[in-house]
């Protein structure tokens, strides 16, 4: 797991000189990761984690880095300025979350079934701990 510095760290380096100071970064790397969270968990707040899970930490500091990218154009995919041609994937630091984190689901009252006979424990295991009570089909 990366610590805050080193997220700080790491989106200066990206931004280079155009970096804006630390206290900056540091709201938005904290936008980004309530963000995160909050999509990710969605399904039950509960299970949330305090920190954003290592496999999302490149995506918070992308993020923080696509939203210093588009200061000033908010929710634009383009922009036109003094004949410069700017175009962005994402409109805002959000969407390029959501676009980029994969929201847990629940389907309450489902259990894990296959066709083909027992389902692995290593599967079990894994979807419970993750997806409570979510279907899963193994098998044509």
């Amino acid at each position: 797991m990366m610590t805050t510095e080193e997220k700080l760290a790491m989106v200066k380096a990206i931004m280079g000189p155009d970096a804006p100071d630390d206290s900056t970064i540091e709201s938005y790397l904290t936008i980004a990761k309530n963000e995160i969270l909050q999509w990710r968990f969605s399904y039950n707040p509960d299970d949330m984690p305090e920190d954003v899970p290592a496999d999302y930490e490149m995506t918070q500091v992308y993020a923080v880095v696509n939203g210093f990218t588009q200061r000033g154009v908010e929710g634009q995919t383009v922009s036109v300025e003094n004949g410069v041609h700017r175009h962005f994937a994402f409109p805002d630091m959000i969407r390029y979350i959501r676009a980029n984190v994969i929201a847990l689901a629940k389907i309450p009252g489902a259990s894990i079934t296959s066709s083909k006979g027992s389902v692995p424990k290593a599967v079990k295991d894994y979807v419970e701990q993750y997806v409570d009570d979510t279907a899963l089909t193994v098998g044509p």
